[in-house]
């Protein structure tokens, strides 16, 4: 099984041998990335131009799923499946594509959550279809990547493919299929929402749109004096990074989480009349908790803690923030993708406002907040933008 459905001696052998492959130098091929903007920008390029606005008028939220989907699944596996580009990807029967699949694979897993042990009363048909579509998939990649290895082959140039290195540490199948359909799972859609909360927090405060695009302008130009950024440079922009850890505050991709003590324990805090007591845990008790919650308190935050203002990063209060911000947990089981998933982010946004001088929100982005919590935190009504 893979990483998120075990504990214990499995759990630590299954973040064993991930861990290598989310090394620094194994996700910052930008070249790769850019391929997928060229088709994402063609894609709003097809939209017409709405002549009240001058604009295009665009729901990105869309856009982001299928621009994640396909670097997710060409990082996955070496190819991807073309969803940007809506070419659908089947296996031959014609009924579902691998992304419907994932999809609704992935809607299922989020009913299946809070029914803990009974999670096998939600196991319908179409849900069973989608889980064995995308396993089949799946094990496409892995018999065609076992292939290559047995040849002593490995993908043209230097292109990295994560499965690839990941077979260079265990060739049994299942564990290779197991282990890089749970990187996708944590992977694909919660970049995405980070991509859709963050421009439609842009296209709410024109003031950040024009600060960011200004940096953007002065670290690698846009419009016609645009160039490709580096990851050195993106590493750079200190008012980029402030509105990414600002959205990821606001809007965490995974808002709610759990764990199982494994022995008795206590919490330092949190108990008696004031808050501030102690809290007995027993072993095997579950701890829900939510970082939706914590990362709008207002004694950490301050009074404006639910307002949406990336210069607060840049403040002395929030030096060392340490466990009060947990977009990628914590601990042992921090995030081995954070650092992808940063620097994937951190890329589109750059791109795309080198791109796209103005974002405007449609009248259905000013009604306020509103969330589809599955396994991930989207926005609820999509990203309805217009892009000059």
């Amino acid at each position: 099984m893979g990483i998120f459905a075990v504990d214990g001696v499995s759990w630590s052998h299954s973040r064993a041998l991930l861990r290598p492959s989310f090394d620094r130098t194994n996700v910052s091929d930008l070249g790769q990335l850019e391929e997928f903007m060229k088709i994402f920008f063609s894609r709003i390029d097809e939209l017409p131009i709405q002549s009240f606005a001058h604009a295009r008028a665009v729901e990105l939220q869309e856009l982001f799923q299928c621009l994640t989907m396909d670097s997710s699944t060409n990082f996955l596996f070496g190819n991807p499946i073309g969803a940007l580009a809506s070419r659908k990807y089947t296996l031959g029967n014609g009924e579902m594509t691998f992304d419907q699949a994932f999809d609704i694979a992935q809607y299922g897993l989020a009913m299946r959550a809070p029914l803990s042990s009974f999670y096998w009363l939600y196991n319908g048909a179409e849900f069973r279809k989608a889980c064995s579509t995308a396993r089949t998939q799946a094990a496409l990649y892995v018999s065609r990547t076992l292939r290559k290895l047995n040849l002593a082959e490995k993908s043209e140039g230097k292109k990295y493919v994560f499965l690839e290195e990941l077979a260079e540490r265990t060739q049994d199948p299942q564990v290779l299929q197991d282990q890089v359909l749970s990187v996708m799972l944590a992977g694909r859609d919660t970049t995405a929402a980070l991509l859709s909360w963050t421009f439609l927090c842009l296209a709410k405060y024109p003031e950040v749109f024009k600060k960011l695009r200004a940096e953007i302008s002065e670290v690698v130009g846009v419009d016609e004096d645009a160039r490709l950024p580096t990851q050195a440079e993106l590493r750079g922009m200190v008012y980029l990074r402030w509105i990414i850890q600002e959205v990821l505050r606001l809007y965490p991709p995974v808002p709610i989480n759990a764990r199982r003590a494994l022995r008795a324990t206590t919490l330092p805090y949190g108990g008696g009349p004031d808050g501030n007591s102690p809290i007995s845990i027993r072993k095997g008790e579950r701890i829900v908790y939510s970082a939706f919650s914590l990362h709008r308190r207002t004694d950490i935050y301050g009074p404006d803690a639910g307002e949406f203002r990336p210069e607060r990063w840049g403040e002395e209060a929030l030096r060392g923030i340490g466990w009060s911000w947990l977009p990628f947990n914590g601990g042992p089981r921090i995030c081995l993708g954070q650092q992808m998933a940063l620097t994937h982010a951190s890329y589109f946004i750059t791109r795309i406002m080198q791109v796209y001088k103005e974002i405007t929100p449609q009248d259905s982005a000013l009604e306020g907040d509103a969330y589809d919590t599955k396994l991930v935190m989207a926005s609820g009504r999509g990203v309805h933008v217009f892009l000059s």
